[in-house]
């Protein structure tokens, strides 16, 4: 993608905020990373939100990771009728099957005791198979308690990886539990498909970082912003943020310029050796490590899959993740 530098603006205009109605509560665009932006992806969201916020329904969002998902699910908590609420945000990730099943349906478990919060549940198909059966018999079950077939109790809010239409044996639990929740879905599009976001969402997330560390206003150069549109983004807004951050560190207030950014993002559309030269081991580097985080995201997290589409052993990716890991930030 070729971007000409001067249309790429200097200064962001705040964008407007997203009022909700239906209770007069507001929730704005600055608060939400996830609502910034100009991309019909990001009226979506808004559109999403309004709607959702009216009900308590359970609901999807459907996208890949490091697209703020939380941040969208707690920002539909904040728009309805019981923001005063808790929200209990649950890593699927981060505890065991048996933990999952007694932190959710256990005795005293969220389910029971959570009342008319928010539940987000961060990967609907990493839960385990038996989480996956017992959340699909609980909507049902709660869908039919319901007045009219409206569903009764505390919002359940998921997000997936998995497509609404990926049908395949390892993960057709999760397809049912897909298409259960479909007509209240939504599937957020990756930054690398929506560049004309990446103008105001870096502003705003050089802007917050700046702040944090009491380093005054941090102006991103027209070649710096231009840098940024054309990066494929695997791992989105969180990337994103990372590289701003590591950059943000590294200058005084004012200004952040291209030679500020890492090699994988000043030199992914490298054309030309620039007169300064490269440091060829680091860029080699960047790229096969986004080779790796490509491939991974297709297969799913699987180093098998993975390792398949890279034509590498197994053994030789995971050596390569250890050795990424050790010098960076991990790769998933």
């Amino acid at each position: 993608m070729t971007t000409e530098t001067n249309i790429v603006p200097s200064t962001i205009e705040p964008r407007p905020s997203l009022s909700i109605v239906g209770k007069r509560r507001e929730v704005t665009a600055e608060n939400y990373e996830c609502l910034i932006g100009v991309s019909p992806t990001v009226q979506g969201i808004k559109e999403f939100i309004a709607v959702q916020a009216a009900h308590s329904q359970p609901t999807l969002i459907i996208g890949e990771r490091g697209l703020r998902q939380e941040r969208i699910a707690r920002a539909l908590h904040d728009a309805g009728a019981n923001a005063a609420r808790p929200f209990f945000a649950v890593n699927a990730h981060g505890l065991s099957g048996d933990a999952l099943h007694s932190l959710l349906f256990g005795p005293r478990g969220v389910m029971e005791t959570l009342g008319l919060g928010t539940i987000y549940i961060n990967e609907l198909s990493g839960l385990p198979v038996m989480l996956q059966q017992r959340f699909a018999a609980y909507l049902e079950e709660q869908r039919w308690r319901g007045p009219a077939g409206r569903f009764a109790g505390q919002r359940l809010v998921f997000a997936t990886e998995v497509s609404v239409g990926d049908r395949t044996a390892e993960n057709r639990i999760a397809y049912g539990l897909v298409e259960l929740l479909r007509p209240n879905s939504f599937t957020v599009k990756p930054l690398r498909e929506r560049s004309e976001d990446i103008p105001y969402l870096a502003a705003h997330l050089a802007t917050l970082d700046a702040k944090r560390k009491k380093k005054g206003a941090c102006e991103i150069s027209p070649e710096a912003m231009r840098l940024l549109m054309e990066y494929n983004w695997e791992r989105n807004i969180d990337e994103l943020e990372a590289v701003l951050e590591g950059a943000i560190e590294a200058v005084a207030p004012q200004r952040l310029d291209e030679t500020l950014l890492p090699p994988r993002v000043r030199h992914a559309m490298l054309k030309s050796i620039p007169p300064e030269g490269i440091y060829l081991p680091e860029i080699v580097d960047d790229f096969e490590r986004s080779l790796i985080d490509t491939a991974l995201r297709q297969a799913g997290g699987s180093q098998t899959k993975a390792s398949r589409l890279l034509g590498l052993r197994v053994q030789t990716l995971n050596m390569k993740l250890k050795r990424f890991a050790e010098h960076c930030e991990p790769s998933v």
